[in-house]
């Protein structure tokens, strides 16, 4: 990075000490007659005088470079690809124009030529630019052409409207996404964003344990949705500023009319707020559970004491606890359990029963 830095600040210097050299040719004699001195120490002049004035000024020259750059990166991302490509159009025609108004400008002494250059430079300067921000899906759009004419040929393909997704760090660590895209509950293609597969990464190789075992399983989690739905999982370029990754993932779904997949009960709470569509894969498994009904007798297996006394707990096969009086003398043990109770909250559920001890004659049908 600094060879280029050097390399590029010398030759910007370089450039500056071409300029010296022609304003000392077009006042050569103005300066001859005020200075008595040789033309070529003039010239030498001008041109040291000029080379260290843009070398000391370089720095700031690129830090504004940078800002307007930026600027204008951050204006792009907003746009679609159609307002993108009309943008494109109004800069061809404001190109041609600028050629036109060079021609007229060049006119003017000593400054014409230069504020004309700049204006071409400017301009040419934001189409390069314009493509170069979007060209990931400019051409994902080029290749779209070639599968159009394939999905006209069938009308369901026609009238068939796909979801769009955003994957969140959570869910792709989770790992029930995949369940959900096996069971046909997501219809749609599922974008992952390159912030999300950094924050992934910066998981993965954390210094907690805990933290790396977790951001290795999302890796992990990663690859086999690529390999197996390689035409539904898709990788987009996507970094944006220096703003948290909810705030980013968030920002991101409004621009692309995309559902939020998450596990994380914070971010599904903004993004409620400002109306974004989410699915916590919490809350559609809490949704899922059957709820059971006092006298209903279920068949579970004791795993460990609770905390009141003589109490044992076991769990259903959605991971429901049971709490089970007088189950602690059955830990290890299967035993059918009467419910007497059915406690729902935001976090999950939890059932309370008694043991029933004579077997009895039930048709228990939870397993």
């Amino acid at each position: 990075m600094n060879k280029f830095w050097n390399f590029f600040r010398i030759f910007f210097s370089f450039i500056g000490g071409l300029i010296g050299l022609y304003i000392a040719f077009l006042f050569l004699d103005f300066f001859i007659r005020l200075t008595n001195l040789n033309q070529l120490i003039i010239y030498i002049s001008f041109f040291l005088l000029l080379f260290f004035i843009f070398f000391l000024i370089y720095p700031k020259f690129y830090r504004f470079l940078k800002f307007i750059g930026l600027k204008i990166n951050k204006f792009l991302s907003t746009l679609s690809l159609s307002e993108l490509f009309l943008g494109l159009f109004s800069i061809l025609i404001s190109l041609i124009i600028s050629f036109l108004l060079y021609s007229l400008i060049s006119k003017i002494p000593i400054i014409g030529i230069y504020l004309g250059i700049f204006i071409s430079l400017f301009v040419f300067g934001v189409i390069v630019w314009a493509i170069l921000s979007r060209k990931n899906e400019i051409l994902e759009s080029v290749k779209n052409i070639g599968r159009a004419s394939d999905e006209r040929t069938s009308k369901d393909k026609e009238k068939k409207i796909f979801n769009k997704y955003l994957l969140d760090t959570s869910a792709i660590i989770d790992g029930r996404i995949l369940d959900l895209i096996d069971s046909n509950f997501i219809d749609g293609k599922i974008y992952i964003p390159t912030f999300i597969l950094e924050e992934l990464q910066l998981v993965a190789d954390s210094e907690d344990n805990s933290k790396r075992i977790r951001g290795r399983r999302g890796l992990e989690i990663l690859d086999r949705l690529k390999d197996e739905y390689p035409e539904r999982v898709k990788i987009i370029e996507e970094r944006g500023e220096l703003l948290p990754i909810d705030t980013k993932l968030i920002e991101l779904s409004k621009k692309m009319k995309a559902k939020i997949i998450t596990t994380d009960y914070n971010l599904s709470q903004i993004a409620k707020t400002r109306s974004i569509p989410v699915l916590n894969i919490n809350e559609l498994s809490h949704a899922l559970r059957k709820i059971v009904f006092p006298g209903e007798k279920i068949e579970i297996k004791i795993i460990k004491e609770g905390k009141e006394r003589n109490q044992g707990v076991g769990y259903l096969d959605d991971g429901t606890m049971v709490v089970v009086e007088e189950g602690k003398f059955y830990i290890g043990k299967k035993v059918l359990v009467e419910v007497t109770s059915f406690l729902q909250g935001p976090t999950g559920s939890m059932i309370f029963g008694d043991l029933v001890k004579n077997g009895g004659n039930d048709n228990s049908w939870r397993r």
